[in-house]
């Protein structure tokens, strides 16, 4: 099967994001050696027509995709857009903005992270980065003042947080984390990466996962459930009771939900014989949740350049994110 290309474009760390039928890509364009100086492109895209929604346009800083809350007149989806001082809504299929707002306490360094939600029947911005103070954390703020939210918040001492992302699940926010120590016998310091559980309406920490410093992680809602995907095991929420394991820790997975069923989609990375690395099968492998005893159905496929990201959509379409550009692949759901 060879996937569909949807737009020929060679980015540079791209990223995935998705909200209902819209998948939008967000990727580097400069050779920058600095990420944070570089120049980044975003573009949208229908996961039913696979046709682009608009132009490409400029969008600095983090992004992400959501569904427009009851009550804002905008578009059924929305990007949202942060920087150290401000945060934005934009129409993903223009990059018009919708929204404008300075933040009431700006930071010293630009958030890695940005997402829109509803806590209590209210629009909640969630921000996640550096603390300032050698660790990471998470709070949320008013989109329409840019006042933080009391008690949406926690710190945690660890690693710098560049590229990392939140993800959320139901009534559930995971963040990432680090458990920092020290090694008396290599006298060296150490850091387990974590994923953080929080209930979402009032902040409260529900319990950690251990995860891995090159996975990438996703939690969904589908199937009925929460789900938390991390370094290739899947989790339910907020127990954090093992659902599957896929594969090595470097697995990219995506969660979705077909005929009412929860359903990963990942792509597994294989070692190198030799033990020098590894590098990931040219297949997706699909697995149906809630029947574990079914066979695991590959998705044989070929596309141009290394993967870096891919996102599956409700309507049987698996969404990639190469170093080429951004392609689809059409799969029975």
């Amino acid at each position: 099967m060879r996937a569909e290309r949807l737009w020929r474009r060679g980015l540079r760390f791209p990223r995935l994001f998705l909200a209902d039928r819209t998948v939008l890509v967000h990727g580097d364009v400069d050779l920058s050696t600095d990420p944070r100086k570089s120049r980044y492109e975003a573009r949208a895209f229908d996961t039913r027509s696979l046709r682009p929604l608009g132009p490409a346009f400029e969008a600095q800083g983090p992004v992400n995709l959501a569904r427009s809350p009851e009550g804002e007149d905008w578009p059924d989806t929305v990007l949202i857009q942060a920087s150290r001082r401000s945060l934005s809504v934009r129409d993903p299929r223009t990059g018009s903005p919708l929204l404008e707002t300075d933040l009431a306490e700006p930071g010293e360094r630009w958030p890695d992270d940005v997402a829109l939600r509803v806590v209590d029947k209210e629009a909640v911005v969630f921000l996640f980065g550096e603390d300032g103070d050698g660790g990471t954390r998470w709070w949320a703020v008013d989109p329409h003042t840019g006042a933080t939210v009391p008690d949406l918040t926690d710190s945690r001492p660890g690693h710098e947080a560049r590229g990392e992302r939140m993800s959320f699940a139901g009534d559930y926010l995971v963040a990432p984390g680090q458990d920092p120590g020290f090694d008396p016998v290599i006298l060296a310091d150490y850091e387990h990466p974590r994923e953080r559980v929080y209930r979402l309406e009032d902040g409260e920490y529900r319990g950690e996962v251990e995860s891995h410093a090159d996975s990438e992680t996703m939690a969904a809602r589908v199937g009925g459930r929460s789900l938390l995907a991390v370094a290739g095991r899947v989790h339910s929420l907020p127990d954090l009771e093992l659902v599957a394991e896929l594969g090595g820790p470097r697995t990219l997975t995506s969660l979705v939900e077909w005929d009412g069923e929860a359903v990963a989609v990942y792509q597994e990375e294989n070692a190198r014989p030799d033990g020098l690395g590894g590098w990931y099968l040219d297949r997706l492998r699909v697995r149906r949740l809630d029947r574990p005893g079914r066979p695991v159905v590959e998705v044989p496929g070929t596309w141009p350049g290394d993967l870096e990201d891919l996102v599956a959509a409700p309507d049987g379409v698996i969404v990639l994110a190469t170093t080429e550009g951004v392609h689809a692949l059409h799969v029975e759901p």
